[in-house]
């Protein structure tokens, strides 16, 4: 397999440092609350087996966490160059070709980013307009969705980003992080 035409270390040139700081920032807060999850888990599992007595909406915490945390993922993994390329049909093609592509790509990554964020804060909305909430807790869903827009837009940001630095470092046959 060929290696990805965005390099692996952080950028240098100061959006990209502020935008992988940003990343990194929000994906250390969704780990942080994936161990939470895990912990909450651990806590239910074992009340469950020893005591008889899981905690009350553990399955509710771990969706709405999950949906959070995930989400805080992914901009970071756009900025590392981190997702699943399928180069098959691009393996031997030229680098510029192949930096084309991943701008095309990461554009698309973008665009499709910048509507979730939207659709997002809209079902957002909608959600606290109907005052949806979780069954046995009664959390109010509006929440988890409304936390999940600030990732999305990142992700758009990154996206953009990484697009910039695809299509600028296609003609050097490499990818300058400067």
């Amino acid at each position: 397999m060929t290696e990805p035409t965005v390099v692996k270390h952080a950028p240098t040139d100061p959006v990209g440092v502020l935008l992988f700081g940003l990343c990194r920032a929000l994906a250390l807060a969704g780990g942080l609350v994936l161990i939470a999850m895990t912990l909450m888990s651990l806590v239910s599992i074992v009340g469950r087996a020893v005591f008889t007595r899981p905690l009350p909406g553990d399955y509710e915490l771990v969706q709405l966490g999950c949906a959070v945390s995930v989400s805080a993922f992914l901009p970071f993994c756009q900025m590392r160059g981190g997702h699943v390329l399928v180069d098959f049909f691009t393996a031997n093609a030229r680098f510029s070709v192949r930096a084309t592509l991943d701008a095309l790509g990461a554009v698309l990554l973008g665009g499709a980013a910048a509507i979730i964020a939207w659709r997002l804060a809209v079902g957002a909305s909608s959600l606290r307009a109907a005052n949806d909430q979780t069954t046995i807790l009664a959390i109010p869903t509006w929440w988890a969705v409304a936390l999940m827009v600030p990732s999305f837009a990142l992700l758009s940001a990154a996206g953009f980003y990484t697009a910039w630095r695809h299509w600028r470092g296609r003609a050097g046959g490499r990818n300058s992080s400067a």
